[in-house]
């Protein structure tokens, strides 16, 4: 079957192929502002249900595919931010929770950009590998930018400090887990190789560079928040 044919083992980070995933998820955000105001509760609806079962679909379908080439191990438990990220905006999706969102938001736009940009990715189109991370990384990015534009959640700094302390404790207890394990969640071990020459100068304390670059992430992405709640406030709770 062509989306498992292992012809499709290659990947060239920056290639056509590379941007052109990139574009098609970039092209799905402009349409979704566009007609932001013209879906109806019965479009949301099925929206948001599809894309949270497609985004679980994809991955147990790769996790039966990586088990099938004899790939079982501990790193495929869904304990990195992206993984994490996924299976949380599936929830959010299928039960429209805006408390589940502002907990995720961060964690799903920081890993998504990262994840893009940074492919760390050994398969081309249309092998079933470059759809699903291609795909799972750019609609859990689409979600989350979805329940700000379409759902009008909102997210406040004070939501953006807490999952960040949440994602910081959780990098304590993942990192001696890994060694534990022998695994490399949050690539808190070993980081991408293709990333790796951006910490080199920090030589072994390259671990607390990479946990404050996420942070100081989390900061960037909520700059265009902070201008959207300044303009529009957040209502008190009654």
């Amino acid at each position: 079957m062509f989306l498992f044919d292992e012809r499709y083992a290659y990947f060239e980070m920056f290639s056509v192929q590379h941007f052109a995933a990139v574009l098609c998820f970039i092209a799905l955000i402009v349409i979704m502002i566009i007609f932001r105001n013209q879906i109806s509760d019965r479009v949301d609806l099925w929206l948001r249900r599809s894309v949270a079962v497609m985004m679980v679909s994809f991955e147990w379908i790769f996790y039966a595919w990586t088990i099938a080439n004899g790939g079982l191990s501990l790193s495929l438990l869904p304990l990195g931010v992206c993984s994490t990220s996924m299976y949380f905006t599936s929830y959010a999706l299928w039960t429209k929770n805006e408390k589940v969102f502002q907990f995720i938001f961060p964690w799903a736009i920081a890993g998504s950009l990262i994840s893009l940009v940074v492919a760390n990715l050994h398969y081309s189109f249309p092998h079933f590998r470059y759809i699903h991370y291609f795909g799972n990384h750019g609609f859990f990015l689409t979600a989350n930018l979805y329940f700000l534009i379409v759902l009008k959640f909102r997210f406040s700094y004070k939501n953006l400090l807490k999952s960040g302390a949440i994602l910081f404790i959780y990098a304590l207890v993942m990192y001696p887990i890994n060694f534990l394990l022998d695994t490399n969640h949050l690539f808190l071990r070993e980081i991408p190789i293709e990333a790796a020459p951006m910490y080199s100068f920090l030589g072994d304390s390259w671990v607390i560079g990479f946990v404050f670059s996420i942070f100081l992430l989390f900061h960037i992405i909520y700059i265009p928040l902070y201008f959207y709640n300044k303009k529009y406030p957040i209502p008190s709770p009654i």
